[in-house]
């Protein structure tokens, strides 16, 4: 059979593309050759913990070029995860779906902590200017609060959204130390945990018993909140902790205050919980220790999961919430595992 030119620059096209798809060819190789099973992130410490560990989940690096990521959020409805670019001041946001990031809104005053409330809207803390602020169902933003006793707040970090609609978020001051995070200036009050609802003029202020109270997570039964403190950075003779209190009066007040964590050696940061109650920990302290620690309900250490990076927050997504997303440094990693977010 002869080809005519047409036929024949078809053909060549089509015999070009075929070797250079890695698809047909190479199986759809691409990038790094994948890591052995079990994954080398996982390290178990404790047999409570292998429970956990799934034999064939990779970790997966998702997406690489932030400057110092935080405070992941994950929508269900939309399935989707809020982030934060923090020295860039941008809202990222992860499609799971589609695995690709994007961002969802910039110049928002250096933002950190995120969360959706009961309502749906995205409630998040902001580190210049010093506030905390939600996006309503029309696209329009409210500042919920910005100031306590007429002084102007440090620079709100971390936060949760109660089931009654208050929020509970911390307040160490960390955007207000450089011209990085957000703009240096002095700080106007004690570092501190606060509580706001709708229709307050100020929060109420329940501890300040923490040196640097940072990251912040909810027990599965909401009658516990753990709260790490990075006391480290600015009080060397002070130890990394992680405390558990117990909530009262609808969560205008914390009790039975109890240190469940500490450590000379390592930094404590954002956290999750999951539906046994073992917190996840986005930790800091050089190779072997950087990424997530994970504690019994009991404070005892179990398991870790390594990264290359510090690993600074974390949360369950997924529709059955048992894929653990973690904002570490400059990268998003994710990795399924046995358990799902409370």
């Amino acid at each position: 059979m002869t080809l005519g030119r047409r036929q024949f620059l078809a053909a060549s096209a089509a015999l070009g593309a075929a070797v250079t798809a890695p698809s047909l060819l190479a199986g759809g190789l691409s990038g790094a050759p994948p890591s052995r099973y079990p994954d080398t992130a996982w390290h178990s410490l404790d047999e409570r913990f292998d429970r956990y560990v799934l034999f064939n989940s990779p970790l997966e690096r998702q997406w690489s070029g932030g400057l110092w990521l935080e405070g992941p959020a994950w929508n269900a409805i939309g399935r989707y995860a809020v982030f934060s670019d923090i020295p860039r001041a941008r809202q990222m946001r992860w499609d799971e779906a589609s695995g690709q990031v994007s961002v969802l809104r910039h110049e928002v005053g250096h933002s950190n902590g995120n969360t959706f409330d009961t309502q749906g809207r995205l409630v998040a803390c902001e580190h210049s200017p010093a506030r905390v602020v939600r996006y309503e169902w029309d696209g329009s933003l409210s500042v919920l609060v910005d100031q306590y006793n007429g002084k102007h707040l440090n620079a709100p970090n971390d936060l949760v959204a109660l089931d009654s609609g208050g929020i509970i978020f911390t307040d160490p001051g960390y955007g207000a130390h450089v011209d990085y995070e957000g703009h240096r200036r002095e700080l106007e009050l004690d570092t501190a945990v606060y509580y706001w609802e709708d229709g307050m003029q100020e929060p109420l202020v329940l501890t300040t018993e923490l040196f640097k109270p940072n990251g912040i997570a909810l027990a599965p039964d909401g009658k516990s909140l753990y709260v790490t403190d990075t006391a480290p950075s600015h009080h060397p003779d002070q130890p990394a902790t992680i405390t558990r209190f117990t909530l009262a009066d609808g969560g205008k007040r914390l009790d039975a205050m109890q240190r469940l964590v500490e450590s000379d050696s390592e930094g404590y940061d954002g956290m999750t919980v999951d539906v046994d109650g073992n917190l996840w920990v986005g930790t800091s302290g050089g190779e072997g220790v950087d990424g997530v620690s994970v504690f019994a309900p009991d404070g005892t250490l179990i398991g870790r999961i390594l990264l290359p990076e510090v690993c600074a927050n974390v949360c369950f997504v997924g529709d059955d919430r048992n894929r653990l997303l973690m904002t570490a440094s400059q990268s998003i990693y994710t990795l399924y595992t046995g358990t799902r977010g409370a």
